[in-house]
């Protein structure tokens, strides 16, 4: 068993058992924000699971310790008539009593970032989620405990990441998924509008949530892509190049952007944390064989290239780039 040689002291409930590899810029970040902000709420009565940040007036980034990978955020947006829950993790503990802990008793839409079971195991607290229509069918079909054990148990039945508690997970029951056009737009209420944004490849649906009063942008997962299976419906969303345009496409906006919060790590990243995803997909796509480093990605193996300034890297697979000329190379 792996120890973390530097833990981060708290009195979640969960325990790290076999951490990540350290990543220095996201573990100084979490050592000051969870041992040391202000910002931090803890409820162990109602969630001994979960802690919460307010990063903003109506903003509450709710942190879960990752039970198949990664320290996991979901992000609670405090609208005037209703609140936005943009993803649920593995949804351990009473998330739906946290919630309305916050923000009383406001009807709550439910958003997924993308289909990945780490981001919407949750949702069966729930009676319906939205998501992009293109990861529709995968939210739909992989819901059950049964999915859930794949994940967190090896092969020898026992956790391999995280400790947790199984009676704390949520109780696996049937909810309804609705699939939503790129730029749908949710009204919160007086007008409070969080549009959804299409930036896919991590999976075919995959997609950030722009908040239009505060800036804030809740992007999911954008760091990799693993190119379409036989089975995907919508491979041309499986790319690092869809990827590319999507991010390409939202640049004019960017100066909207207040805040980026990605679905693991580091959050409130500065906005041009996008140009720079942007800048690190074009090289990808202009050079693939210029990779940093070779990875595997829970069994997946896949190239990286480090991200400027993020202490990140963009993973790929050779089906997820369709490699495309580099514009400085060209004779004029």
């Amino acid at each position: 068993m792996m120890q973390d040689p530097r833990p981060i002291n708290t009195n979640i409930k969960t325990k790290l058992i076999n951490p990540e590899k350290e990543k220095p810029s996201r573990w100084s970040f979490l050592k000051i924000l969870r041992e040391h902000s202000d910002l931090r709420l803890f409820y162990p009565e109602i969630n001994p699971n979960a802690e919460v940040y307010k990063m903003r007036d109506n903003l509450y980034c709710i942190y879960y310790d990752g039970i198949h990978c990664g320290e996991m955020w979901c992000y609670l947006i405090d609208g005037p008539q209703k609140a936005m829950l943009i993803d649920t993790a593995f949804g351990l503990g009473d998330l739906k009593g946290l919630i309305h802990k916050l923000i009383g008793d406001k009807e709550i839409i439910v958003c997924n970032t993308h289909c990945h079971i780490d981001h919407v195991s949750g949702n069966s607290h729930f009676d319906k989620v939205y998501c992009h229509y293109a990861d529709q069918k995968y939210i739909e079909e992989h819901q059950g405990k049964d999915v859930v054990d794949e994940f967190v148990y090896d092969e020898k039945g026992e956790l391999g990441y995280t400790w947790f508690d199984a009676n704390d997970l949520p109780p696996f029951t049937p909810y309804e998924v609705e699939g939503v056009e790129n730029h749908h737009q949710f009204d919160l209420g007086d007008g409070y509008i969080v549009e959804l944004i299409h930036l896919p490849g991590h999976t075919p649906g995959q997609s950030g949530y722009l908040d239009h009063q505060t800036g804030c942008f809740f992007i999911g997962d954008v760091t990799s892509a693993f190119g379409s299976e036989a089975w995907d419906v919508y491979p041309e969303f499986c790319t690092i190049n869809a990827l590319r345009d999507a991010l390409q496409d939202f640049m004019p906006r960017l100066e909207e952007v207040s805040g980026v919060f990605p679905g693991h790590g580091t959050i409130d990243l500065h906005p041009k944390t996008l140009k720079y995803i942007l800048d690190t997909a074009n090289r990808v796509i202009y050079h693939p064989e210029w990779y940093d480093t070779k990875v595997d990605f829970f069994g997946t193996p896949m190239y990286a290239k480090f991200i400027y300034q993020q202490g990140s890297d963009l993973k790929y697979t050779k089906s997820a780039v369709i490699k495309e000329e580099d514009p400085e190379e060209r004779e004029f």
